[in-house]
């Protein structure tokens, strides 16, 4: 099956939209080249995997953009189905997507024999994946959809078919909730000003909990 998904319109307040905006503009020299987590470490640059600018610095905003992705996890757990462990604690993570920027299909969490818990406290898992959107009207890129693949898709015997995937619109203002293990990816992002105002913005937020 396609892996459970919902959009929630119109999440944050204007005037918080704002203020989120406004601090990743005037923040771009706190972004730094995207690593790719592996088994709990997250050290390697992979070009050809990801790229991207990230930052942790969310400065003030970040008691505001936590408390509003906590008061919505009944919501979203409901929307996806999600009735496994109650997550307790959040990680967030600021992204910015220019011209080339993209994500190959991956997932949030770690999977297979020597797995280790990937979370945002020790022994803790990432449970439920979230992507805010937020960028600058008029939109100056195109692309960047979230694709979201049908769970045991063979990656490795070619380019899936349309019925295995399923794109989500990084409409702004949005916020895109899944499972961690759902296998996903970011499209190619095109911007052709290369200007850091124009920019698909993002904060990719994961609710965790010990699965055990």
């Amino acid at each position: 099956p396609l892996p459970p998904h919902a959009q929630l319109r119109d999440f944050l307040p204007a005037a918080d939209h704002r203020a989120l905006l406004d601090w990743a503009l005037s923040r771009e020299q706190a972004f730094e080249p995207a690593r790719i987590s592996h088994q709990g470490a997250s050290d390697e640059l992979k070009p050809e995997m990801r790229i991207a600018s990230t930052s942790r610095d969310f400065g003030p905003l970040r008691p505001m953009i936590e408390a509003r992705m906590m008061d919505a996890l009944p919501d979203v757990r409901a929307r996806i189905g999600s009735g496994g462990p109650m997550p307790g604690s959040l990680e967030l993570e600021l992204a910015a997507h220019g011209d080339g920027a993209h994500f190959k299909p991956h997932t949030d969490t770690s999977i297979g024999s020597e797995r280790k818990a990937l979370g945002a406290a020790p022994g803790e898992d990432r449970l439920i994946s979230g992507v805010y959107y937020f960028y600058r009207e008029p939109k100056g890129f195109s692309g960047g959809e979230l694709r979201l693949h049908r769970f045991g898709v063979d990656f490795d015997a070619g380019e899936p078919g349309p019925d295995d995937y399923v794109d989500v619109e990084p409409a702004d203002n949005s916020f895109v909730v899944f499972p961690s293990w759902a296998p996903h990816e970011v499209r190619t992002v095109r911007c052709p000003s290369g200007r850091f105002e124009d920019y698909r913005f993002a904060v990719n937020c994961w609710f965790c909990g010990r699965l055990g």
